[in-house]
């Protein structure tokens, strides 16, 4: 049962948007003249030319590839209206275009009787004002293979590189931070600036993918220049991916080889003095343009808007291909990044002695004491080849290797008394991880007694293997100090060339295989098993066996699909998912004790629904996970259950050609059951009642080429301990931001700004049970980009 005590007035705001985008109310709009846009698009291949008129239109554009495959788009100058432009980049090609407010589908004249007719459109761009990603692009869902995330049964979101660069964002947070059940549980310069979904976190393990298959992640510190999308699958994702918590999975998608020769460079200013340039090329080469290549290049350093805080980070990417034959493609990626982060807010501050809330601390002040680091560096290359064997059948192969290695100096703040007084301890330590995946996996299409089928099959083998520190050193007590004013303290020393050894290793071989049975144009049913052969093996410094933990699960899912209409779905769906378990801290009287895996199960019932000024996802959702927490006797413990249950609301509504909304509402109740330490009915930690996001994005009529924006996050109150004796308060933080697109010299230019915390507001961020985070200041930050 949904907590009754919520916030009205965020609530109602975002409920008021939920409503409108899934009741489809129509808008009133005048008989204005139609928008002119300002276009100046070279002569080039057809599917390039849509593409530009798309994003600089602000467009959600419809078209089968093979309708333009091997067309030429005349140069279009001027200022016109839509339907002028695609008038005069489709004449003399056979195809019209229908548009209906910012969705445009194009189609053949005269459609043939041939196959061509029914192919189903694909999406191109979706470039509606707001940038908000279309429900029929396409997004990798694991096991399930590629379908678009209006006929995926799960909740899905999904941020494209144009809004990315857009708001400006530098992390995976700010990325999904309009999805209303993500929430921000670390600071952007610290540690990670992690982030929780319907109030669980994200395995570091094997909830994040770039390209579907695994990384080494802990710390959630991946670049985002690099990606050409990030999409986010809520909940259990057992069967899709394999083990991993049931907050969710984020997908990375990167950039890939572009049609034709294209490059950009961008320049950017951040609050304190941290500047950043970023380079981005892509092109093919070869006879038949068979080669293709994506280069990335990101460079970002200066001082933060903590004092004395620093931070200073590279990344490299490149991702090839060799397009082998008509059916047989060969890619090749690579990505390296390093960051190193100085002075910054690294962790929270530990309130476990004062249970109580301080009062808010000014953001900007230096907590760590000087000489404090946090070092992060990732290697990822992989290796794939796709083989289109059959009609309607392609295998993909895939091989990956990545090693993240991390380094650290910090304090943790330890405050025991309301005016902030603490004491500081300090601890250098090291660790890396190397992940390795082997995966082969076949998608085709069948068609038996009146039911098409959609399969997929597949077989992995992933192998993480950890390496601890050997020569670690802890203080307890090196100082004092107070949370309201700058650290005294200063700490020396560095972890970066401290010995390692293998502390862990685990294994993961898996079969999976999944069918989508439908029936007619309306129902479909899937079903799908991904059988996992677990092996956890733990070893000392000597290299001899700790513990070994090994497992052979099943993990089912299943799903019902009615679609009433082709934009729209309803859903019904069962997971099972298994997780590594955790590992008693430091603390506790089992210190470093390995837990086995936790089980989790999933129920979700969905309605999802696409037109081309609204959309809108709603999803009712019942999870229950194996509760970890530490006991009363300061053991580290696996007991009873939690449970997690709530309704998460998310949509778009184009107001007016120029105007949209897109935000939504999760309403959350998440409790400990049947328990045997006395925490039956209490609420878990870190999980607000309610959380809502809205942004307001308005395309000024006026001046051709420029779009302002507005909007906001609130995040409820939460318990900041299991037995909920103290809470963390509500907040709501504003941000705006202001795009402007031009041509100098020829080439198209874009300036952008955007401000996070419009409003200056100081409040905490939970940071884990009994710690707390300051939020980021006002924040301003500024980017010039042009495009070749």
């Amino acid at each position: 049962m949904v907590h009754p005590h919520f916030r009205p007035a965020p609530v109602a705001l975002a409920m008021a948007l939920a409503l409108a985008s899934l009741t489809g109310t129509a808008v009133a709009q005048s008989a204005a003249p139609a928008p002119i846009v300002s276009l100046s698009l070279s002569a080039q291949p057809l599917g390039s030319a849509l593409n530009q008129l798309a994003r600089q239109a602000r467009l959600q554009l419809l078209v089968n590839p093979a309708l333009v495959d091997g067309k030429q788009a005349p140069a279009v100058l001027g200022n016109l209206t839509v339907r002028q432009a695609l008038g005069q980049l489709l004449a003399g090609s056979g195809l019209v275009a229908d548009v209906k407010g910012a969705e445009v589908v194009v189609r053949r004249d005269v459609p043939p009787s041939g196959s061509d007719a029914t192919l189903a459109p694909v999406t191109v761009t979706s470039q509606a004002v707001g940038l908000a990603t279309s429900l029929k692009s396409k997004t990798s869902s694991g096991a399930l293979g590629s379908r678009s995330v209006l006929d995926t049964p799960f909740s899905i979101s999904s941020v494209g590189s144009d809004e990315l660069e857009e708001r400006l964002v530098t992390t995976t947070e700010q990325a999904l931070r309009y999805d209303a059940s993500t929430q921000l549980t670390g600071g952007e310069y610290g540690q990670s600036a992690s982030f929780s979904v319907r109030g669980l976190g994200l395995d570091s393990s094997n909830g994040f993918k770039v390209d579907g298959l695994p990384v080494a992640s802990w710390g959630n510190t991946m670049p985002m220049e690099p990606f050409e999308r990030v999409d986010l699958l809520k909940g259990l994702s057992g069967f899709m991916y394999g083990f991993g918590a049931p907050g969710g999975t984020v997908n990375y998608v990167l950039k890939r080889p572009t049609e034709e020769t294209q490059a950009s460079v961008a320049v950017g200013y951040k609050s304190g003095s941290l500047w950043s340039e970023h380079l981005d090329m892509g092109g093919r080469f070869g006879e038949d343009k068979r080669f293709g290549y994506r280069f990335n290049l990101a460079h970002e350093e200066g001082d933060t808007y903590v004092n004395r805080g620093k931070l200073d980070r590279t990344t490299v990417s490149l991702a090839m291909d060799a397009r082998l034959t008509n059916d047989l493609t060969a890619t090749f990626d690579v990505l390296y990044s390093k960051r190193r982060s100085s002075g910054n807010n690294f962790w929270g501050v530990d309130l476990s002695a004062l249970q109580a809330m301080p009062t808010p601390v000014d953001p900007t002040l230096a907590t760590q004491p000087e000489g404090s680091y946090y070092n992060t560096v990732d290697r990822i290359a992989t290796a794939g080849l796709q083989w289109r064997f059959a009609p309607d059948w392609n295998a993909n192969f895939s091989w990956r290797t990545t090693r993240r290695d991390i380094d650290y100096n910090y304090s943790t703040l330890y405050v025991n008394n309301l005016n902030g007084n603490y004491t500081a301890d300090r601890g250098d330590y090291r660790f890396g991880s190397d992940y390795d995946v082997l995966q082969a996996m076949v998608q085709g299409k069948l068609h038996t007694s009146g039911i098409d089928h959609d399969l997929t099959f597949g077989v992995a083998r992933q192998e993480l293997t950890t390496h601890s520190d050997s020569a670690s050193s802890y203080t307890a007590n090196i100082g004092s100090g107070n949370i309201y004013t700058d650290s005294t303290l200063a700490i020396t020393g560095s972890a970066a060339d401290h010995p390692l050894y293998k502390s862990s290793v685990i294994t993961q071989t898996a079969l999976f295989a999944s069918d989508t049975l439908s029936f007619n144009d309306k129902w479909s049913l899937i079903l799908g098993a991904r059988y996992t052969k677990f092996d956890q093996v733990s070893l000392n410094q000597a290299g001899t066996t700790t513990k070994r933990y090994e497992r052979n699960p099943l993990t089912p899912t299943v799903a019902l699909l009615f679609k009433p209409s082709t934009d729209t779905t309803l859903y019904v769906s069962a997971v099972e998912s298994l997780e590594q378990g955790g590992t008693a801290g430091v603390t506790t009287a089992n210190a470093y004790e390995v837990m086995g895996p936790i089980t989790s199960r999933q129920y979700e019932v969905g309605y999802k629904i696409e037109h081309g000024n609204w959309s809108g996802s709603a999803a009712l959702f019942w999870l229950d996970r194996t509760a970890e927490y530490t006991n009363a006797a300061n053991y580290y413990v696996q007991d009873g259950i939690t449970r997690y249950q709530g309704l998460d609301i998310n949509g778009r509504l184009s107001l007016t050609r120029d105007l949209s909304l897109a935000g939504g509402v999760m309403l959350l109740d998440s409790t400990y059951v049947q328990n045997t330490s006395g925490l039956e009915g209490k609420r878990t930690t870190g999980t607000p009642h309610v959380q809502a996001a809205l942004r307001a994005d308005w395309r000024v009529a006026g001046v051709p080429g420029l779009g302002l924006s507005l909007g906001g996050k609130y995040v409820g109150s939460a318990a900041m301990n299991t037995t909920n004796s103290y809470n963390i308060a509500a907040y709501t933080v504003l941000e705006a931001g202001a795009n402007y697109v031009t041509r100098i010299s020829g080439k198209e230019v874009t300036f952008t700004g955007a401000i996070q915390n419009l409003a200056d507001r100081q409040y905490w961020v939970y940071n884990g049970d009994n710690y707390a985070v300051p939020g980021a200041p006002r924040t301003l930050s500024l980017s010039a980009r042009m495009a070749f």
